[in-house]
């Protein structure tokens, strides 16, 4: 079975450091975005390639080929980044481009991504076909990723290929596995509850907006009787949203309604 090779037609794009080879020597870097790959149980660091900047374990499970799509598989504080990246590309059928329906430079005209990576990048924005390659491929930092379709908006990862890095694959193989074809299933269903989700959330911003404006109209209004304007501010306080109850250190945020109630789990003991 050969190494896969990219498109040599133009426009097939390699993106990152993708003339240089992969070194042979690692170092303690940032944390990888998939659990298990820490350097041990309450370690934040991962053991990373120098040159790139990729996790060692990941970049191992590429050149066996190992492709996922499974979310559960990241760390929990990047499976929400993940459904939001999902969710502007449009996903279709393994053997069909996905095209990426979210941001476009407008100087540039090249898509791009919003991340920021300390102690990876730089950079706030990456291109969609990286961002894809570490959501399946793995967490290969500044990896070159090229296509074998050439078209510069695909991320579909059975198109992407990770640059010296010793890739092997079987696109039939894929296409066939039922594995992957669950874990594509799945990943349609979590990203459409995403943006269901989503949608509900900015509703509820918006609704809160106007209750908010329309209380601030009553009691800015100098014709309100007394009895509204104490109601109002009544209601602010029990709902956990007064002006008192904000957080001194970020105006805006609101603290969250103390509850008295007796903990079962963690009863508190007599002082």
């Amino acid at each position: 079975m050969a190494e896969a090779q990219p498109n040599k037609r133009v426009g097939g794009h390699a993106y990152g450091r993708r003339h240089m080879q992969l070194s042979n020597t690692a170092e303690e870097g940032e944390l990888c975005i998939y659990s298990g790959h820490s350097l041990g149980r309450f370690s934040s660091h991962s053991m990373r390639y120098d040159s790139h900047q990729a996790c060692v374990r990941c970049v191992a499970s590429a050149r066996e080929g190992m492709l996922s799509f499974d979310i559960d598989r990241l760390l929990k504080k990047y499976r929400n980044k993940a459904l939001k990246f999902w969710s502007q590309v449009d996903i279709g059928q393994p053997d069909e481009c996905w095209m990426w329906n979210g941001v476009i430079n407008p100087r540039t005209q090249q898509p791009q991504f919003a991340w920021r990576r300390p102690g990876i990048s730089t950079s706030t924005q990456h291109h969609p076909q990286r961002v894809a390659m570490w959501f399946t491929w793995g967490d290969l930092g500044f990896t070159g990723v090229k296509t074998t379709c050439g078209e510069k908006y695909c991320c579909n990862p059975f198109h992407l290929i990770p640059q010296h890095v010793g890739v092997f694959v079987d696109q039939d193989s894929y296409i066939d596995s039922f594995e992957l074809a669950c874990q594509l299933h799945t990943l349609r269903q979590q990203v459409a509850e995403y943006v269901i989700e989503e949608a509900i959330k900015e509703e509820q911003k918006k609704d809160d907006t106007a209750e908010i404006e329309a209380r601030a109209a009553l009691l800015l209004d100098p014709n309100t009787q007394y009895v509204d304007r104490f109601e109002a501010v009544m209601t602010d306080i029990l709902e956990g949203r007064h002006i008192s109850q904000t957080e001194p250190f970020h105006p805006g945020l609101f603290r969250a309604p103390t509850d008295n109630e007796e903990n079962d789990e963690n009863p508190t003991e007599e002082f």
